[in-house]
């Protein structure tokens, strides 16, 4: 398939069309007024702990021009009664639009989509249901834009928090500077970037739209991901450097739990294939080291050598090339990747799981360790 931004060269693939560069405009080029500037879309499910936290980061917001849209994905655990009694609470202090909706559970992708079948505004800011904003992050995104006209998608770090809301000291990404810029031949030729955790997210609409269908419905999650990704390859990015927000972990996250056992990984080495097939980078996801490493972690864990040398191969050669680390830190990749082939599978199953952990950061999150490499609470 044709990937989507594609220079005037080359036609557009049918339904994933090149999207212009400048903003959402009226026929006379200004921001059509009639029109909030951002929607706040949030996807949620069973997340009724939360979410009136998250809720209340959007009500303090200093930057008022906003509508808030949540989408219930079939929630078990009452959160149609925490939205009920939040959203009647909010009316009586704000005129800001609110929509809530609920779908029977479908997973993230499809209740995004369908959030943004009620979207109105310009752009769409992502909020995950568990995450916080600090108060000027919509007062910063329209900064941003106002700089940067062009920009399809402004993107921020995130702060960690643990499950009781208490900052760890790391940001989202951990260790990568976000990416920023045109990138859009940089992506087609390496499958790179760096963006940040879903709440850090803002797109603009007609990018938005030029995404979906989504062909990350059939999974669980990932949807930010092929956002970012989507985003990326359709209009420049602007990043702002400052932690926005922050970004609840879990000690059972379902990401390390999803990576650290053979099934997940197939699952997710299937849905990078499914993003990269679908924005016709398939070639470039092979230069990417995020890729490459799941698809070598897989081929150790089924046993094929001679599928784990050709993935080593891979990853060594998409480690040693990407530029979002250093130098030093690539070779210390690759010397651990050489480790991680050598070793024999029960000693590659707590490597693998120990990068993962410190990778994704969870060993700063109590109870972290009791995953199991199976992808289950341990029973100690």
């Amino acid at each position: 398939m044709t990937p989507i931004g594609t220079p005037d060269r080359a036609e557009p693939a049918p339904g994933l069309q090149t999207v212009g560069v400048g903003g959402p405009e009226k026929d006379d080029g200004e921001l059509t007024p009639s029109r909030p500037f951002v929607s706040v879309l949030i996807a949620t499910y069973n997340h009724a702990a939360y979410l009136a936290e998250t809720l209340d980061s959007v009500a303090r917001q200093t930057f008022t021009d906003y509508e808030i849209v949540v989408v219930d994905d079939g929630s078990t655990d009452g959160t149609d009664e925490i939205v009920s009694a939040w959203s009647a609470e909010y009316a009586r202090a704000h005129d800001n639009a609110m929509r809530v909706t609920r779908i029977d559970n479908s997973g993230q992708s499809a209740a995004i989509e369908h959030g943004f079948g009620l979207c109105t505004g310009d752009y769409i800011a992502l909020l995950d249901s568990d995450d916080r904003w600090e108060p000027n992050k919509l007062a910063a995104v329209n900064e941003a834009v106002r700089e940067c006209p062009e920009a399809g998608m402004v993107v921020h770090p995130l702060h960690v928090i643990d499950t009781l809301g208490r900052r760890t000291g790391d940001t989202r990404p951990l260790r990568a500077r976000l990416s920023e810029g045109d990138l859009r031949d940089h992506v087609r030729r390496t499958g790179r970037q760096i963006a940040p955790a879903t709440s850090g997210v803002v797109i603009r609409s007609d990018v938005f739209a030029q995404l979906l269908p989504m062909p990350t419905r059939r999974f669980r999650s990932a949807a930010d991901a092929y956002l970012t990704l989507g985003a990326t390859l359709a209009a420049p990015v602007r990043a702002i450097h400052e932690p926005l927000g922050e970004y609840r972990m879990h000690p059972d996250s379902m990401y390390l739990r999803r990576t650290i056992s053979p099934e997940g990984l197939r699952t997710t080495v299937e849905m990078q294939r499914a993003i990269a097939r679908h924005l016709g980078i398939e070639a470039a996801a092979e230069k990417n080291p995020h890729f490459m490493r799941h698809a070598f972690a897989l081929a150790v864990f089924e046993e094929s050598w001679s599928n784990r040398w050709r993935q080593f191969r891979r990853l060594i050669a998409a480690t040693l090339t990407d530029q979002a680390h250093r130098p030093l830190d690539r070779l210390i990749f690759s010397a651990y990747w050489t480790v991680c082939l050598l070793a024999p599978a029960g000693v590659f199953a707590r490597l693998w799981r120990f990068f993962q952990i410190r990778h994704i950061g969870t060993n700063r999150i109590p109870d972290a360790a009791r995953i199991s490499v199976h992808g289950e609470p341990s029973a100690h």
